[in-house]
């Protein structure tokens, strides 16, 4: 069950940190946020609150082997319609 906070955000329950300092974040977030096993998070403090900040995947640039010289100049243009449709 989740519901607004003072702070901003959405609670989520409370969780207990067990003997071995771990804790588990509720289902119900991990599947909102698409949290998956070796997710990783850096651990940052401000103060008295702990922060999870969630590190994504470095990103890959993908081609179709050309070079940058070989790409048409409206590739990217055209590439921004096919996505997103016209405006």
């Amino acid at each position: 069950m989740s519901g607004p906070t003072e702070h901003g955000g959405e609670e989520y329950g409370q969780v207990e940190i067990t003997d071995r300092g771990r804790l588990t974040i509720p289902k119900s977030l991990r599947d909102n946020l698409n949290i998956e096993g070796g997710t990783t998070f850096t651990v940052v403090r401000q103060n008295n609150t702990i922060l999870l900040v969630r590190q994504l995947p470095e990103l890959e640039t993908v081609s179709a082997g050309r070079d940058r010289d070989e790409w048409d100049e409206d590739a990217f243009r055209d590439a921004g319609r096919a996505t997103f449709g016209e405006r």
